[in-house]
């Protein structure tokens, strides 16, 4: 996941989710990927409908996965944090 995305417009947000590609982990605590994606989906439908994003992901919770592959939490939580800043912009 690129960490630098210069344009703040809605659009580029819904790009940046869109886009974004998490590193899958086994045997390590990760994030539930079918939680991950839904929720995905619902910030890009916040977006596209100019509801607020930030109480969203405020409230985010994901279930914890470990014998079965999930995404990275470092992955998700960066890209939740960088969706966050920008809204705010």
């Amino acid at each position: 996941m690129n960490r630098y995305f210069p344009d703040r417009q809605p659009d580029s947000l819904t790009a940046l989710i869109r886009e974004a590609r998490f590193k899958p982990v086994r045997f390590v605590t990760g994030y539930d990927m079918r939680e991950v994606d839904d929720f995905l989906d619902r910030l890009v439908d916040a977006l596209s409908t100019g509801r607020p994003v930030r109480p969203l992901i405020a409230a985010a919770a994901f279930a914890t996965t470990r014998m079965r592959e999930g995404y990275s939490q470092t992955d998700v939580d960066a890209l939740l944090a960088e969706v966050g800043r920008r809204a705010e912009a």
